[in-house]
């Protein structure tokens, strides 16, 4: 999918918000499937993959019928863990028998990450949003679970608020890990200055948030651009849907910069 100035976006227009593709053999595979409600195993998607692959689909079109209805997870990290390994096998498919596979290209370099804390006032610079998320993108599985309790146990009242509040069954996942990955953004940006979100200015914000365009731009273009991705993937995910998504992240923000200012 091509972005505002016409360049591919910088994930696959079918995949979810900050999902690289990872692949952990077939016995893992069919247990994730069967925890999320699909009656197929690994061999039986890796089958169908092929015969999509052979008539030109795309994976977006294919992955959808995997599920009787929608899939359910127990966590973030499990629905994340499956598309994972559904788009590593999706891969491992295009690229045909061993022996056949073309070289792997080599690795983008990532921009680097500035120092901690290093901002000077309020708004946070594209380069960092993009040096950021380029970094949460390169965790595996396991470095991502360590984000995960970061983010717990530095924001119990965030993390709390956003178990409790009402969710999208479409987009839901990606109002949480957008919420992490802006949170992730925010403490690389202000540091120590940056304090744990309180419940009472959650619950006060979360009816009409600060538009998330004009309290952080480049934020908010990241955020625009990774449910546009979304969308693509997710036809359920409508403009009411997306709207709640966004709602939720833009009280997230409000509330964190709101210790902002109360520390400066």
């Amino acid at each position: 999918m091509a972005t505002r100035d016409g360049r591919r976006s910088r994930r696959g227009a079918d995949e979810r918000a900050g999902i690289p593709p990872a692949y952990e053999g077939p016995e893992a595979l069919t247990a994730l499937l069967a925890r999320a409600g699909s009656p197929l195993d690994a061999g039986e998607v890796q089958g169908r993959f092929a015969e999509a692959q052979a008539r030109g689909l795309d994976r977006s079109t294919v992955i959808p019928g995997l599920f009787p209805s929608e899939p359910r997870f127990g966590s973030p990290d499990e629905a994340r863990r499956l598309y994972q390994n559904l788009f590593g096998l999706w891969e491992r498919v295009a690229a045909g028998p061993p022996g056949e596979e073309a070289p792997p290209p080599p690795p983008r370099e990532r921009p680097p990450l500035p120092p901690r804390g290093s901002l000077r006032g309020e708004l946070v610079p594209p380069e960092l949003v993009e040096a950021v998320w380029q970094e949460l993108d390169a965790l595996g599985p396991a470095g991502r679970r360590r984000a995960d309790a970061r983010f717990e146990s530095s924001q119990p009242d965030l993390s709390a608020w956003l178990a409790a509040v009402e969710l999208p069954e479409a987009g839901g996942g990606a109002a949480l890990g957008l919420s992490l990955e802006a949170w992730a953004m925010l403490d690389r940006a202000f540091g120590d200055r940056l304090g744990p979100a309180g419940w009472r200015d959650l619950t006060e914000l979360a009816a009409e948030p600060p538009a998330l365009e004009r309290a952080q731009p480049a934020l908010a273009a990241y955020v625009a651009e990774q449910l546009e991705n979304l969308a693509d993937e997710e036809p359920a995910l409508g403009a009411g849907e997306r709207a709640q998504v966004e709602r939720v992240v833009a009280t997230a923000v409000a509330a964190l910069m709101r210790t902002l200012a109360r520390d400066a």
